[in-house]
């Protein structure tokens, strides 16, 4: 028979339910620990282990995971800090939920950076690049058909590294928060479209590689300016429909010289 936990004041208490998916973790040495759990956390966060809304009460995370709670109270600190999870009253956490402001600035932000990432890459981009960015799309290709997330996931990080490899490093480490944050926003929309959210832009990422390959550098940047975009508008028009963007559209207006529609100048009244 499964017992409640006896306090250290001596009273019972009511054991909090195990999380599915968390491990218990071999913390490495102490000046190490943080660093490594916090890694594996955010881990759980981005790829669904933890899904948005979870409470993560310190004592039962810090059993469930074998470690103690002085660690594992600087992580959650350090994640709340990267907008990863919230502080309820009861000196709780809790997984954060959908943001779709957040979303739109993200995506926004990524379109900027993004753009510039790959108008800084273009010129070392050859023959070989390009045959590696064809092969990455192949394995997108078949990660999507059997669905395999976590194969697509890579592949598509590396595409995108791929493209904007020539930037400097302060660059490719904002583009990397972002793209992380944004990652998990995504996972939440695959929820709803298990079977069409990869291949949705498959057409989107072959365009680019097309237009670096016939040398209409605009065409490419355009197309992953609009990418991005895409991306963020289906996700958005699932998670929050009522919400209208408005980040997004100026950042695809800024990066690609046109205007912005007029139906995205203005947030919803």
């Amino acid at each position: 028979m499964h017992l409640p936990a006896l306090r250290h004041d001596g009273a019972m208490a009511r054991t909090a339910p195990r999380i599915p998916g968390i491990d218990r973790v071999d913390l490495p040495e102490v000046r190490q620990a943080i660093p490594y759990l916090h890694a594996y956390l955010r881990d759980c966060v981005l790829d669904g282990r933890l899904p948005p809304g979870t409470t993560l009460s310190q004592v039962a995370l810090a059993d469930q995971l074998g470690v103690s709670r002085t660690p594992l109270r600087e992580v959650l600190r350090m994640l709340q800090e990267e907008g990863f999870v919230e502080s309820e009253p009861n000196q709780r956490m809790r997984v954060a939920g959908f943001d779709a402001a957040e979303l739109d600035s993200d995506y926004a932000c990524r379109i900027t950076l993004e753009t510039l990432a790959l108008s800084m890459t273009i010129d070392s981009l050859g023959e070989k690049e390009r045959r590696q960015g064809a092969k990455i799309l192949a394995t997108m290709r078949r990660a999507a058909r059997t669905g395999d997330f976590p194969a697509w996931f890579a592949a598509h990080h590396q595409y995108h590294r791929t493209m904007t490899v020539g930037a400097p490093q302060p660059l490719l480490r904002q583009l990397k928060s972002l793209e992380d944050r944004s990652v998990r926003y995504i996972r939440i929309y695959q929820q709803s479209e298990p079977s069409g959210w990869q291949s949705a832009g498959e057409g989107e990422h072959a365009a680019i590689l097309e237009a670096l390959t016939a040398g209409d550098d605009r065409a490419a940047l355009a197309g992953l300016a609009n990418h991005l975009a895409r991306t963020a508008l289906r996700v958005m028009a699932d998670c929050a429909p009522d919400y209208r963007p408005t980040a997004v559209p100026h950042a695809v207006a800024l990066a690609t010289g046109t205007s912005v529609a007029p139906a995205a100048q203005a947030p919803a009244s």
